[in-house]
């Protein structure tokens, strides 16, 4: 079974803009550090849309969600590469 899950959480980086992030989580057999880690997001605007992806949560080094979040909004270098125009469709009906 596949879940998409909306972070509802109001997340603004420091010049107030407003981001949204979902998480794509699988379950299956796999132990949850095997199973892959999908974190997808945009900004308020509907101008930029991206997803960060690990074939295994475990490889994720950010470890943790709150720095995960920060990196993306603050590091501008780091949100290009993550940059992927085709997830705009992940959001539709959000």
């Amino acid at each position: 079974m596949e879940v998409l899950s909306y972070d509802p959480k109001k997340h603004h980086d420091k010049k107030g803009r407003r981001w949204h992030f979902m998480r794509h989580r699988a379950f299956d057999d796999r132990e949850p550090g095997e199973r892959p880690f999908v974190l997808y997001f945009r900004d308020d605007e509907r101008t930029v849309f991206g997803v960060l992806r690990f074939e295994r949560a475990k490889d994720n080094p950010y470890r943790g969600y709150a720095t995960m979040i920060r990196k993306i909004m603050t590091d501008a270098e780091f949100r290009a590469s993550l940059l992927d125009e085709s997830t705009e469709t992940v959001w539709r009906g959000r």
